[in-house]
């Protein structure tokens, strides 16, 4: 494969097809060739699928799934194959799940939704040279492509296909194959139909080096066809100097951007973790009276969500120490990542979190996190007490809590408030994390205001219970305005 796009070949190139036709496998072995990105864009409604379905957003809700698709954070990450992210997550495995599957049509005819979609796929086109297959390329997305390609096959050799990818058997293929067929043809918005300069291949029996063989000689007709002028002798100078200097330093950050890369992909931070763990509780056995009690009650496996009070920035790591036999995936604040410091919390595998609006990316990521079954950690009153009471605690915990079904863990922080004092140090203040009783949460995939107050002082409860009474206010009631441990106005999250 070409390190480079190879110049003079025509680009953007658009590949339409019904289901199972072969578009991904064409597309794939074009970009392959000429050094292209290639984007599935049929991946990309998928992942609005997937995370519909998580949020509880039904696609008899047009307005909602507009909302949705406007807002959120789905990246597709085109290469020689293609990956989907929503936020840091790496979707791509969960998009030919049976679910996804069966609902991927109903909400891909909703026009806001092909709408959001249609522009990030023009995005990627736009950025490089590139390859995109899906069903309304040639038609709607890339109108104006130099060279477009219809895919057809037989239903018989699709549904054989689809079943051999799927595992399924022939008759449920079929089905599953004539269902998709009806639903992208009928569909009011951009249905599947063939642009009238497409070239139009049937692959039933046309094995993939012939309709490469095909499409390279459409290529090189409208190669010769375009072929640049010779450069005029009036040309700027030094145009070719600066090409070569962008160039030069495209390739001078690329190992940046790989290391980058694979930080961003988390292949890091459950070993920088458990090193950063350990290394805390020695130290603060060193510089402090360090102790954890409770810890034989964490559950050893499936969804945990761990609540405590806030007192000191480093309650997250310290939680952690304390917990010790689970890794904890915290919330962090978004302001962190606007600065070099950010790469820390980003290492170690917390996520940031707008604490000042609904932040639906943080939402989707807490979610994901307890889907997988790991510990997602959390401070229910959303930012540091400045007082050393026990703040106010605001809704969003709750509200995860009761949409995964997860356990919660209360556990309470005692004396990191005296962390940012040098003279507090030197006399090792006392601190210590005490773990509490887990109790389980019944899923209600859409809970009512009433289940998620009273979860939430059900939260808070159970961390005042395990807290001395120094850091108690006067009142603990999380619904009274004015409540002395409040400390400040902060929505939380």
């Amino acid at each position: 494969m070409p390190n480079r796009p190879i110049p003079g070949l025509p680009h953007p190139i658009a590949i339409d097809g019904p289901a199972a036709s072969g578009k991904s496998t064409v597309g794939q072995a074009l970009a392959a060739e000429f050094g292209y990105l290639f984007l599935d864009t049929g991946l990309m409604y998928r992942a609005f699928t997937l995370a519909a379905l998580r949020a509880g957003v039904g696609a008899d809700d047009p307005a909602a799934c507009e909302a949705l698709a406007a807002s959120l954070p789905l990246t597709a990450r085109a290469g020689s194959e293609t990956n989907i992210f929503l936020g840091d997550e790496d979707v791509t495995g969960e998009l030919r799940a049976p679910e996804v599957e069966a609902n991927v049509s109903k909400y891909s005819a909703i026009p806001g939704v092909r709408s959001a979609m249609v522009g990030r796929q023009r995005e990627v086109a736009q950025s490089a040279p590139a390859v995109l297959a899906g069903r309304d390329i040639g038609t709607v997305v890339l109108p104006d492509a130099p060279l477009k390609i219809f895919l057809t096959a037989s239903e018989e050799a699709r549904a054989a296909r689809r079943g051999e990818q799927q595992h399924q058997d022939a008759a449920q293929a079929r089905r599953d194959i004539s269902g998709r067929d009806a639903s992208d043809s009928t569909r009011a918005t951009a249905p599947l139909t063939r642009a009238a300069d497409a070239l139009e291949l049937d692959t039933t029996t046309r094995p993939l080096d012939a309709v490469l063989a095909f499409v390279r000689e459409r290529v090189a007709a409208l190669t010769a066809r375009s072929a640049p002028a010779p450069p005029s002798a009036t040309a700027a100078p030094h145009a070719p100097a600066r090409a070569a200097a962008k160039d030069g330093a495209r390739r001078a950050l690329a190992p940046l951007r790989r290391v980058r890369a694979w930080f961003g992909y988390g292949r890091f931070t459950p070993p920088f973790y458990w090193a950063c763990t350990y290394l805390l509780r020695f130290i603060l056995m060193v510089v402090g009276r360090w102790k954890a009690t409770g810890r034989e009650r964490v559950p050893v496996a499936g969804p945990l969500i761990v609540v405590s009070n806030h007192l000191n920035n480093a309650d997250p790591p310290i939680v952690g120490a304390g917990i010790a036999r689970r890794r904890i995936r915290w919330m962090a604040k978004a302001e962190l990542y606007k600065y070099p410091i950010g790469a820390i919390p980003r290492l170690w595998g917390a996520f940031p979190v707008r604490r000042f609006d609904a932040d639906i990316r943080a939402m989707l990521q807490a979610e994901r996190i307890l889907k997988n079954g790991e510990v997602l950690g959390m401070f229910p009153e959303g930012h540091r007490s400045r007082t050393g009471y026990v703040g106010r605690p605001h809704p969003g915990t709750a509200l995860i809590a009761l949409r995964s079904g997860a356990t919660v863990l209360p556990c309470a922080i005692i004396g990191t408030e005296q962390l940012g004092n040098l003279w507090n140090l030197l006399k090792k203040p006392r601190i210590s994390v005490v773990i509490g009783e887990p109790f389980t949460v019944e899923k209600v995939r859409k809970p009512s205001e009433q289940q998620v107050s009273d979860l939430t002082e059900r939260i808070f409860e159970a961390i005042t219970a395990l807290l001395p009474a120094k850091y108690l206010p006067t009142y603990t009631d999380p619904g009274k305005e004015g409540n002395a441990a409040d400390g400040g106005d902060s929505p939380g999250v």
